[in-house]
């Protein structure tokens, strides 16, 4: 229960920090892909929907465990690592701020999160190496439900 309360503290540090880089963007908008990369990307063709996530993310996975405290949820997501996102694993903060998009492209909230719900999420700011046998600590800027099958 210690680890989990200095684990919130520390991501709680990471929003403060974030909150005060907000005008420091290191990647592009969500939206303005690079038509070159995409074009080159090989993708399975199967239909499953329009794809509301970006092809590149920091972490994709399955969410496996999650604690709601004071407004705001601590999300461990596991995956595979890929060349299309940054790390297989992260410990993720998600704040009342984040932008959560749902399999119909909509907005939902904080409280529809599940285990086991697929996620694409982009880090807001910096992330911190994890010395939890996860890849990476970080706030969440937007995240991205997925079909479980994936696209």
């Amino acid at each position: 229960m210690k680890k989990i309360k200095t684990l919130t503290l520390y991501l709680f540090f990471l929003l403060c920090a974030g909150f005060s880089l907000t005008g420091c963007q290191t990647t592009a908008p969500t939206g303005t892909e690079n038509q070159a990369s995409t074009a080159n990307a090989e993708e399975d063709t199967t239909p499953a929907g329009p794809r509301f996530s970006p092809q590149r993310v920091d972490v994709r996975g399955t969410i496996t465990q999650r604690e709601y405290n004071q407004g705001q949820m601590l999300i461990l997501v596991e995956g595979f690592p890929d060349r299309f996102s940054r790390f297989g694993r992260a410990v993720v903060l998600v704040t009342p701020i984040t932008q959560i998009v749902g399999l119909d492209g909509k907005s939902i909230s904080l409280s529809e999160l599940q285990n086991g719900q697929q996620v694409a999420v982009q880090f807001r700011g910096r992330f911190r190496e994890s010395v939890t046998g996860f890849a990476a600590q970080a706030v969440a800027r937007k995240m991205w439900i997925e079909p479980l099958g994936g696209y």
